[in-house]
């Protein structure tokens, strides 16, 4: 058998078109999937919280899905007074998801616009974030 070198530089140069080609593919399914995994939405519902009355019982819950909170990256900010007796905290610390179930609860003791800030990171997410302000009203 003789081998032609016209047909051996033409076997080679298919060779090359369809690993390039699988090369390129492989490129791009992984630069999808790095940028589908980046967009993920981490939300708290409810959106906004209902009017507390001061002297009256407040109880709310939030729930944060789209992951699971990391507890030492969970922080929240207030500008309540010292002594306004709201609390904000998980609704069962014992449990995996902790801080993705929280309650605000109390008697408030001042009438007022107030503001609640929470931030949470999320595992294996990066550097996926939650950072959601609430307008807490209360009301005589």
């Amino acid at each position: 058998m003789s081998l032609n070198r016209k047909n051996f530089q033409l076997y080679g140069k298919k060779i090359n078109f369809f690993k390039n080609l699988k090369l390129k593919l492989i490129t791009l399914g992984v630069s999808l999937l790095v940028m589908t995994g980046c967009s993920h939405e981490y939300t708290i519902e409810p959106d906004s919280l209902p009017v507390a009355y001061v002297e009256k019982a407040y109880n709310q819950q939030l729930n944060i899905a789209g992951g699971r909170v990391i507890p030492y990256s969970f922080e929240v900010e207030t500008n309540f007074p010292n002594d306004m007796n709201i609390s904000i905290s998980p609704i069962d610390e014992n449990e995996a998801d902790a801080y993705n179930n929280l309650k605000i609860t109390g008697v408030p003791k001042y009438k007022g616009t107030f503001t609640i800030h929470i931030y949470a990171g999320f595992y294996a997410s990066g550097d996926g974030k939650l950072d959601k302000t609430y307008e807490f009203i209360v009301n005589e």
